[in-house]
């Protein structure tokens, strides 16, 4: 040692435990799962914010992300001076197949041209996006939203 400093060489790196269970990431919901998320919503038992951020947009149509988190500061009493991730639960719903980008617009909050969002109701639900990667470096560099057909009204 000099200093404060260590030197590690790559032999000095030890392998992992063989005690540690693997790293498990889900990725694709089970059929189950989209039916629990939706009957949630209908009964109204949305504990995930995640869920709240969906009920939101049902509640207001077509918004923007400023749009969704003022709605749920003041209609579900949020105690928050900020967007608590609401943009991030928005990609993941769309990820997930529960909402859709449908275009964009001058926010009503920011005045900024922003996204705008729908819910997909269970009957038009297409399932997840597919995530395309580099095959070199492995980062996600397409998603492949699927993209059911509205029922003609």
């Amino acid at each position: 040692m000099n200093g404060d400093f260590i030197s590690l060489r790559p032999s000095d790196a030890q392998p992992p435990d063989d005690d540690e269970p693997p790293m498990v990431t889900v990725t694709r919901p089970r059929p189950t799962q989209v039916e629990a998320f939706y009957r949630g919503i209908e009964r109204g038992t949305f504990k995930s914010r995640r869920a709240q951020v969906y009920v939101g947009l049902r509640d207001l149509g077509i918004s923007t992300a400023n749009e969704v988190f003022e709605y749920l500061k003041e209609s579900r009493h949020f105690k928050l001076r900020y967007d608590s991730n609401t943009r991030a639960r928005l990609t993941e719903l769309r990820d997930l197949g529960y909402i859709r980008e449908v275009g964009k617009r001058a926010c009503r909050i920011t005045g900024q041209m922003c996204i705008t969002w729908e819910v997909i109701p269970a009957s038009e639900y297409a399932g997840v996006a597919v995530e395309v990667r580099c095959p070199t470096c492995n980062q996600i560099v397409e998603r492949v939203v699927p993209v059911a057909r509205r029922p003609i009204r």
